[in-house]
Order: C-alpha cells, then structure tokens, then sequence
C-alpha cells in the first residue's frame, strides 16, 4: 500500500496525491476488502426497472466495518444490464464516454460527475464547481436538504473519477470516483443562512463483465452530517440513504433513454 489513505481528513489543495496509479490502488483496496472483512449489513429491495435484462428486483447488499474510529459503510449490487445501459451509467456517473472510432474511454470534463449529481440524488438541493487541479482534482460545494428540522448540510468535497480501465488481474472493466474532504470552510455567501459543515469521504467504482453482461457497483463512504444528530443514529440511517442511489439513477436513465 501507498502513504496515501482514505480517511475523514480534511485535505488543502497541496496536500492532495496527484499519482493517478496511487489513487486507484487505494480505491481498489478499500473495495476489494469489502467482501473479504467488513460486517455484512442489511439488504434493501427495490423495483426493478425496464433497463435490468433479468427482470428481478434491484437488490443493494449493505456491509459497515470500523477503520481506526471511523465508521465505514458500504454497498454492492448487481444488475444484469447490456453494454449500452453500461456506457449510460458510466457517463452519467463517471463523466467518460466511449469513443465509437477509436473504442478508447475520454472524459472530457472532469467535473461532469459533479454536475450531473442533483439529476438524481433526491436530496442534494445545489452545488457549485470551485476548483480544478492540475492533477485532475474537482472541487466542488454541494448543499443537502436532510428534511426539517434540520437545517441545509453543506460539504466540501474533492472529486477524482477515473475513466474505465483493464487491469492485468482481472477481465472486468473498471471506472471508479474518489472523493476526499476538503479543507474548506462555509462558502459565505451562505453563512447567514445557518447552514451545517459536514463531510464525507468515499470510492464508488464499476466494474463491468462484457462477456457475463453483468455490472459490480460498490460504493464506501464515511460520513458525517455534522450538527446535533448523533454519530449512532446517522450510522443507523445512511445504508438505506445511499442505498437509494442505486434505483434513482437507473430511473433517470430510463426517463432520459424514453425522451
């Protein structure tokens, strides 16, 4: 393993990595651990969706382990979907397309993922792009709307997605998004609005089978939605929260693919 770990830690815009290679072996690990180590959690059903090939419900597998202190939590699902669904979810939720002349993946903006996320994350009310790195790092601000009573939560968050990729060790193809917290206060402009610093930290990665037309979706995340909501009772309720996320994007697809 590299120096480099995901973790809770606020990063400066100097101290982010900037090896592309060391931030995917970092990814890989912390999902690959997933099955091998973490507690497995609840499973959630969810309808299924003209765009899963085998017609069965959407089931998202939840696992949570503790690292050092942190509370991780993680999904995984899997979906019988053909390769054009694939390359929508990719694009939509990576930011890369698939080039039809030269079959080679390119993302042509990097903060694309940022800006497609209020499409379909039901309480993610707004977000801004502040800053690109050299090294390919995304800043950006997003706002959630928990519900009332609790006031909007504001995150700050450094973006990395990586296009789809072949590894030596494996037949599947792999894209990945890793996000770390950054090192940022209040964006002012929202200060008298009493909103709530809060964090997360997370890998999301697809793997995708051409041959099995089967597609991986695993996503870790430690989080914190800062305020008076105690650490056990968000611990409790984020699996289901994140688990959402599963259907809601196949659901915007479909509603994009039908247009």
């Amino acid at each position: 393993m590299t120096g480099f770990q995901l973790s809770p830690q606020p990063y400066d815009n100097d101290e982010l990595p900037t090896n592309k290679e060391e931030i995917k072996e970092v990814g890989e690990f912390m999902s690959r651990d997933v099955l091998k180590n973490w507690k497995k959690g609840k499973c959630y059903k969810f309808k299924t969706n003209k765009l899963i090939k085998d017609k069965k419900d959407i089931s998202v597998q939840t696992y949570n382990k503790h690292i050092d202190s942190d509370f991780w939590m993680s999904r995984v699902s899997h979906h019988k979907i053909d390769k054009d669904t694939y390359y929508k979810i990719v694009y939509y939720l990576n930011g890369s397309k698939k080039d039809p002349k030269t079959g080679k993946w390119v993302m042509k903006d990097r903060a694309f993922r940022s800006k497609m996320e209020k499409e379909y994350i039901e309480v993610l009310n707004k977000f801004e792009i502040l800053e690109q790195t050299d090294s390919g790092w995304v800043l950006v601000n997003l706002e959630y709307e928990l519900g009332k009573p609790l006031a909007t939560r504001e995150f700050n968050e450094w973006v990395y997605p990586i296009e789809p990729y072949k590894s030596k060790s494996s037949k599947l193809e792999t894209s990945m998004i890793v996000c770390l917290v950054a090192n940022r206060p209040l964006k002012e402009s929202t200060i008298h609005e009493n909103h709530t610093k809060a964090y997360y930290a997370s890998v999301e990665k697809l793997e995708y089978d051409y041959e099995k037309e089967e597609l991986i979706w695993t996503m870790c995340t430690t989080s914190d939605a800062g305020g008076n909501v105690p650490k056990f009772l968000q611990n409790a309720t984020i699996a289901k929260t994140v688990a959402k996320d599963i259907p809601y994007l196949f659901d915007y697809i479909l509603k994009k693919s039908e247009k």
